[in-house]
């Protein structure tokens, strides 16, 4: 049986995460899951020549500067103009940071349907419920607690909450699903550091999002 091709990307400019330490464990629980897991930091494998070797993108990068062939690479990619160079549609899973990459990409951003804004210090436990228990990222998914960099965000919906965190008396989204074009899109603010993506409700609930990103859950 042939493994989906991911291509984890990667990398922050501002040095808080260390994608060297992050990067394999993103690989290891992928790969565990049955997935081919290429780890880059190169954003020219967002061109359109290189993003058609992959199934899906996960993307846990803060990236200050996308270049506009670059950015129209991936958002094509997503879109999957059937007619294209990528032609199928290509998955994108963001995690964490990705809220915070390319800031004067507005087409990046809904895409993402999110920007973050700032977030409390880290340390705090949060208690992160399950809003959608029926869908397919989250069957079997219990309500769970984690400590966590609780990112407060500027978003732009429509799309599907999957999760959320009571924060200051407000349900804050901490994840969701949506369509862009003929692809899917999945994101999450979960995911700080090593011991969060460490966490088994963080690795099942991501597990779960590539192989809806890529359609083959229902």
């Amino acid at each position: 049986m042939v493994k989906p091709e991911l291509l984890v990307m990667g990398g922050d400019d501002t040095g808080y995460h260390d994608f060297k330490v992050l990067g394999p464990v993103l690989r290891s629980f992928l790969e565990e899951a049955g997935f081919s897991v290429t780890l880059s930091e190169d954003l020219n494998m967002f061109l359109s020549k290189n993003l058609k070797a992959f199934a899906a993108v996960v993307f846990y990068a803060n990236r200050t500067t996308l270049s506009k062939k670059q950015e129209q690479g991936l958002l094509r990619g997503i879109i999957g103009d059937p007619w294209g160079a990528v032609g199928r549609a290509v998955g994108f899973v963001g995690i964490h940071i990705a809220a915070c990459a390319f800031g004067r990409s507005t087409a990046y951003h809904h895409m993402l349907g999110c920007r973050m804004l700032t977030h409390p210090p880290i340390g705090e436990q949060f208690e992160f419920k399950v809003n959608k228990p029926p869908h397919p990222i989250m069957k079997g998914l219990q309500d769970f607690s984690l400590v966590d960099e609780l990112y407060l965000l500027e978003v732009y919906p429509p799309w599907e909450a999957l999760l959320h965190c009571e924060f200051r008396g407000f349900q804050c989204p901490a994840a969701w699903v949506k369509p862009y074009g003929m692809g899917r899109v999945f994101y999450t603010s979960l995911g700080h550091g090593a011991s969060q993506l460490g966490n088994t409700h963080f690795q099942r609930m991501i597990t779960g999002a590539v192989r809806w990103v890529l359609d083959t859950v229902s």
